[in-house]
């Protein structure tokens, strides 16, 4: 038993592979998926994706907010950016995680800094999920 796994991002196709088993992170909290899932559609917030090929290896990527789209035979996750632990450089993610936090720590509360702070909280946790997946086992 199996499924198709693609991952596609504006920059096209991230990733297709047939699988086992999908792990993803929903907005509600992680979910997984195996063949023959009732259809839905659901949101995604940034996170680490799991999936369990079907030759026994467990490949790792980091993903940004959009949907998974759940059919019985696919799961079709759109999303604006996807990282595969290997492709990953966790010395570049934590520097850049860390000079976010610091400008961050720097603002002010005014509000004309308001979506400046936003965009700095939404990058951190973007780089904390490429260090976290691609300080996993490859």
């Amino acid at each position: 038993m199996s499924l198709e796994v693609v991952v596609v991002t504006p920059e096209g196709e991230a990733f297709s592979e047939t699988a086992d088993q999908v792990v993803l992170p929903g907005t509600e909290g992680y979910f997984g998926v195996l063949e023959e899932h009732e259809k839905f559609l659901s949101p995604l917030k940034p996170g680490a994706m799991e999936i369990h090929l079907t030759d026994g290896r467990v490949e790792w990527a980091a993903i940004s907010d959009g949907f998974a789209e759940v059919t019985a035979k696919q799961v079709v996750v759109l999303v604006d950016e996807c990282f595969k632990s290997h492709e990953i450089n966790v010395d570049e993610a934590h520097h850049t995680r860390a000079e976010a936090e610091q400008e961050l720590a720097d603002l002010l509360t005014s509000i004309e800094t308001q979506e400046h702070r936003e965009r700095l909280e939404n990058t951190i946790v973007r780089l904390s999920t490429q260090i976290d997946v691609g300080s996993r086992l490859r």
